[in-house]
């Protein structure tokens, strides 16, 4: 692989991540406006706020379905290059529009529409992340992009709450529109150093490959049903559907309970910087996890990049149900001073370690499913993330609708169901080694074709 190349391929993996960062930072700015929304933008009402999160997730599960199936076939007319940056330019614009909402039905609308947007990203460009890489460095590679999607939350959270608090009735406005600009500069900066990946090009059994690799393969129906017949692929897809039940919902609601938990002087500005802080954890986890991985795929170990995901998962998870359910104790200086520790100790432990699987399953999925199949393989987990918080934010917003004290029964429960799908990470540790090679064997006859042309 030529110096020039490497270095275009870093540029572009570089504007993806700045764009990925960009997606988060603009869903980032709602769970901390959500008393600005409600007190300053007509008609809106808590359990409005869950109806139009389920919405969101229902349109991006249709857009996840459509481009992770036809993106390949649309991508072959208009290139995918010029796709991605089309369905880049929905969210960008869709939250500029947002910014201009009128009322919540509006607001509902826009934020709508930006899912179409963003459903598309993932099969789209994580399947380009996939193309770009050998699976020595795709564990990495993924972290790295879900360490963009942690900042960009954070990011979020933090201008969101500032703008939301002390720039007026308006302040919320200013957050969307300042990431509709940050936005758009990020695209611009994919548009003209963005480079396509050749397909196949990095799979080790194309490593001398010199000849031009004619991909030919479609995925057909028959594909798709394999996909699922792969346990591996399987069980962590429905880990992940579990693990979506709790994460999407808690993005949403999380720091609105810490502060009712907290319940003082302050107690949104302390639950907001706690949950920022503590959600830092994930940052480092996520590279990390990938990192360590990767280590075991170079020494021929791959079956501990599941080991690692499984414990890291299960660990994590334990420590973030004490960090919520624990009581935050707040009588006197001494008693906050203790538990500002103790909960950012235990917070950021419980996100570390639970970030361990981020970058593992995308590099997983690539390697048990062959090229024409993994954008499909990343669009079934952002369905299941979406599927997993359609449930859970209706449940909650239904639960506190009708009683807000029932709120740390909902968050016990969406926990739980989150330690539970943990253990379906038991099925790749049994199958990951297995399909791995049965992948490899299908691209090595590919690669015999090929030389059969030559």
């Amino acid at each position: 692989m030529d110096e020039i190349y490497q270095i275009k391929r870093k540029k572009t993996y570089f504007s993806l991540f700045l764009l990925y960062f960009m997606i988060y930072f603009c869903t980032g700015i709602l769970p901390v406006n959500i008393d600005n929304l409600l007190l300053n933008l007509p008609n809106t009402t808590k359990f409005g706020i869950g109806v139009l999160t389920a919405i969101y997730l229902v349109i991006g599960i249709f857009s996840i379905l459509i481009f992770g199936y036809y993106g390949d076939k649309i991508a072959e007319k208009f290139s995918r290059k010029k796709v991605f940056a089309y369905i880049n330019l929905v969210w960008i614009i869709s939250f500029g529009l947002a910014s201009l909402s009128l009322n919540f039905s509006y607001y509902l609308l826009f934020i709508a529409m930006s899912a179409i947007g963003i459903g598309a990203f993932m099969p789209l460009g994580f399947a380009m992340i996939g193309d770009f890489y050998p699976p020595k460095e795709r564990g990495k590679r993924f972290g790295g992009m879900q360490f963009g999607m942690i900042l960009g939350s954070g990011m979020g959270i933090i201008f969101g709450g500032i703008l939301g608090n002390y720039a007026g009735p308006s302040g919320w406005r200013y957050s969307y529109g300042l990431g509709f600009v940050l936005g758009f500069l990020a695209l611009l900066s994919y548009i003209y150093i963005g480079i396509e990946p050749e397909i196949g090009r990095t799979e080790p059994e194309f490593e001398n490959f010199k000849g031009e690799i004619n991909y030919n393969y479609k995925l057909t129906f028959n594909n798709l049903k394999q996909l699922f017949k792969t346990k591996s692929v399987l069980g962590i897809l429905i880990s992940v559907l579990f693990a979506g039940i709790a994460n999407a919902t808690l993005a949403i609601w999380a720091i609105f309970y810490l502060s009712s938990k907290i319940n003082g002087t302050d107690a949104e500005l302390i639950a907001t910087t706690l949950y920022i802080l503590s959600g830092s954890g994930a940052l480092l986890g996520s590279i990390i996890g990938g990192k360590l991985g990767d280590s075991y795929v170079h020494k021929e170990k791959i079956n501990g990049r599941v080991i690692i995901s499984f414990l890291g998962l299960i660990i994590g998870v334990l420590l973030l149900i004490a960090f919520y359910l624990i009581p935050f104790f707040a009588a006197t200086l001494l008693e906050v001073i203790f538990s500002w520790i103790f909960f950012l100790m235990l917070g950021y432990l419980g996100f570390f370690f639970a970030a361990f699987p981020m970058g593992n399953q995308f590099a997983i999925y690539a390697d048990v499913c062959p090229p024409e199949a993994r954008s499909t393989a990343n669009a079934m987990n952002g369905l299941m993330v979406n599927i997993g918080g359609i449930f859970g934010n209706l449940l909650l917003s239904f639960l506190i609708e009708k009683n807000i004290s029932l709120l740390p029964f909902a968050i016990s429960l969406v926990l739980i169901i989150y330690l539970f799908g943990g253990f379906f990470w038991l099925l790749p540790y049994f199958y990951y080694s297995k399909e791995s090679a049965q992948c490899r064997n299908l691209l090595l006859k590919r690669r015999e074709e090929l030389d059969r042309k030559e």
